[in-house]
């Protein structure tokens, strides 16, 4: 297992990129945000560090969906895929510039990830390192002669310091999907009046959340208070960031805030009529799009 290794002022990163470049720590004056088991996955339960889900962020319908008169079994290795997209446990290219690292998967006829999505393309990440802040983009490059449907989605686990009333929240979100199965059916509700409120900070203590946030607005940002190191962190992205998932099981030492492009499920939400809701990516022939997620570390 390789780990690679990033460093700026007050600042250290470090990735696996034989795990789809997985974010395993991400340290500010010493101090480590990631949770991460310190060992690769053992099974599709164990997984930590701040993992990329491509091309579908979360959960897939029947692991599968139609697009353009294509029907799409998402599989790898001759395995339906239903979670987390394709590209996790995928063995990256990579460059090392000493305060950021860029990775890449060019996606072909063969290739693993081609199994269970069948369109030419090169997928590229690029962590980096600024003073006391951290930014992960991505970037899909067309390389094909049709459409390409995809999203995209950061899956980090925080680290909890203290006890889980020291810990504090903040999501700028007015609505929540409906799940079923925790996968959402293309309807919404309002966060207000409800126990999912997070629009102003609140600490995550006796507080179970498992869903997702939308609406995000562009510039929007959500927060994480660490009130026993007296940090917080600022979480900013690009504006086609339109969803956050939130995470927050019992007794465990670390919670999820997860920004993605695209909510779960979303090519069969767009064939159902609910595409505003499913804001799914897609990227024209010999066209490019991209976004980040920046992670910025504060004193409260």
């Amino acid at each position: 297992m390789t780990i690679e290794t990033i460093t700026n002022v007050g600042s250290k990163a470090q990735i696996i990129p034989e795990y789809g470049a997985n974010l395993v720590s991400f340290q500010v004056d010493g101090i480590e945000f990631i949770h991460w088991n310190g060992h690769p996955p053992k099974d599709d339960e164990d997984w930590s560090g701040a993992f990329n889900m491509f091309p579908t962020p979360c959960r897939l319908a029947n692991c599968s969906y139609s697009f353009e008169g294509k029907h799409i079994t998402q599989k790898k290795h001759n395995q339906d895929v239903f979670i987390h997209g394709l590209v996790r446990d995928e063995l990256m290219q990579y460059k090392n510039n000493g305060s950021s690292i860029v990775s890449w998967l060019n996606i072909t006829p063969g290739h693993p990830v081609y199994e269970g999505f069948p369109f030419k393309c090169m997928f590229t990440l690029t962590h980096t390192l600024d003073e006391y802040s951290l930014t992960v983009g991505f970037k899909v490059e067309n390389r094909d002669k049709c459409n390409i449907p995809f999203g995209y989605g950061l899956h980090p686990f925080w680290q909890i310091y203290g006890e889980r009333k020291d810990i504090s929240i903040r999501i700028p979100c007015d609505k929540f999907l409906d799940l079923d199965n925790l996968v959402p059916t293309g309807g919404s509700t309002s966060v207000k009046g409800t126990d999912y409120d997070l629009r102003t900070l609140r600490n995550i203590n006796n507080l179970f959340v498992d869903n997702v946030y939308c609406s995000r607005q562009p510039g929007d940002t959500a927060e994480i208070h660490f009130a026993s190191i007296q940090k917080k962190l600022i979480i900013a992205a690009s504006d086609n960031f339109r969803h956050i998932v939130v995470f927050i099981p019992h007794e465990t030492k670390y919670f999820c805030v997860e920004n993605l492009t695209t909510c779960p499920n979303a090519p069969n939400l767009v064939n159902a009529g609910h595409g505003d809701v499913a804001t799914m990516l897609v990227v024209a022939p010999g066209q490019t799009i991209d976004g980040w997620i920046k992670y910025k570390i504060e004193t409260i």
